[in-house]
């Protein structure tokens, strides 16, 4: 990944290995690597402009969570067989933001 990368980060990660639909204009396949209150760092073999916005749904405790998310970065993996986006939320219904904190609550983040 690109060393010159600036962390903005607000609040810690958690890795997550659940199933995630990323649309933007077009369905994306990805996979979850972190989540956070505030984003997520997803894995892909295509390329997504950043700036681009798009929909992220994910389950959660076993419910549904949804949220809009604007891509923030986007660059190879390390070993380049892949792209890395960085994906920030883009203020989440107040029910959905609840889920979300309850879940990396329990997780321990």
């Amino acid at each position: 990944m690109n060393r010159e990368f600036q962390e903005r980060r607000r609040s810690s990660r958690i890795t997550s290995n659940g199933g995630v639909e990323f649309r933007v204009g077009r369905r994306v396949r990805v996979r979850l690597l972190e989540i956070s209150a505030n984003g997520a760092l997803l894995a892909t073999d295509e390329t997504v402009p950043t700036g681009s916005i798009g929909r992220m749904h994910l389950p959660l405790n076993a419910r549904a969570f949804e949220a809009a998310v604007e891509v923030k970065r986007e660059e190879p993996t390390t070993n380049g067989r892949g792209r890395v986006l960085g994906v920030a939320m883009r203020t989440p219904h107040a029910e959905q933001r609840r889920l979300l904190e309850d879940f990396l609550g329990r997780a321990g983040a």
